[in-house]
């Protein structure tokens, strides 16, 4: 009977993925992420957990379920699966291109957060790198298409990418091969910080607007990340402005500061007019 029950919460479980992914931006999302977001959802609320057990599909609590999912899921995943046929075109066209930097620009387009630093990537590496000197290896943590910005650094680092997902991390790892860029990319729940032990040492780790999305309440998780992530320099950033463009009352970040200066870290700000940089290294 137990066995029964488990394989019945089992199919319950397959199809409420199966609906929540009936979305373009989420279809590329692994089962298993969105699977362990659904269950922090349906422990906080008993309705919707019964709503889900008893298949009420058509209830709006069943369908409050879906909504929650794919709200937190486009806020976490940041929707980097959104075009990504339009990157492997452009993608295609850097490969056979011999002036590559109007197309890498072109990329920047096809995803928000680099669309925004695309006015900054001719300096802010620079400014960065005066501080923390040229890498020679870089891990860059929920990278969405950050790292088709490289040739902006102009460094010759090894480059550790990670995303939520295998089929953007298969994008990156083609763009590394066509540009010649030694790396790679690969698939990393930065909800289990205990992972990025097993990463290699580097001189530099990129948190570009990372930390703001993957905690609601209160930023245990981030302090575990910033403590366990293996780099000299950690540069963690967020935007100064808002989703519809209004600037934020607060862009500074009193929270991080308060926890690097109990934590030991000292730390150096780059502020620019979209996103606020912290260059932070252990005292």
């Amino acid at each position: 009977m137990r066995l029964q029950q488990n394989n019945g919460r089992e199919l319950q479980m397959k199809e409420l993925i199966k609906k929540i992914k009936q979305k373009k931006e989420l279809e590329n999302v692994e089962d298993k992420y969105v699977l362990s977001i659904a269950k922090k959802i349906l422990e906080q609320n008993d309705k919707l957990k019964r709503a889900v057990q008893e298949k009420r599909i058509r209830s709006k609590e069943y369908k409050e379920v879906i909504k929650k999912a794919r709200e937190k899921l486009r806020l976490e995943y940041g929707m980097f699966s959104e075009g990504l046929e339009e990157r492997e075109e452009i993608l295609k066209d850097i490969k056979h291109a011999k002036e590559k930097k109007e197309l890498i620009n072109k990329l920047f387009l096809t995803h928000q957060p680099t669309k925004e630093r695309i006015s900054i990537y001719p300096f802010i590496y620079q400014k960065i790198f005066k501080t923390t000197g040229k890498p020679k290896a870089i891990l860059d943590l929920g990278c969405g298409m950050n790292p088709v910005s490289y040739p902006y650094m102009k460094v010759k680092a090894t480059y550790y990418a990670s995303e939520l997902n295998k089929n953007d991390c298969e994008f990156l790892e083609n763009y590394f091969k066509i540009m010649k860029i030694k790396g790679r990319a690969f698939a990393l729940d930065l909800k289990n910080p205990n992972l990025l032990k097993k990463i290699p040492f580097v001189d530099i780790c990129f948190l570009f607007k990372v930390l703001d999305t993957i905690e609601k309440k209160g930023h245990k998780l981030a302090e575990e990340i910033i403590k366990t992530v293996k780099s000299k320099w950690r540069i963690v950033s967020f935007a100064t402005h808002k989703l519809g463009g209004k600037p934020m009352k607060h862009s500074y970040r009193g929270w991080l500061e308060r926890m690097l200066e109990r934590l030991g870290y000292e730390y150096k700000i780059i502020k620019e007019r979209n996103e606020i940089f912290y260059l932070i290294k252990k005292n």
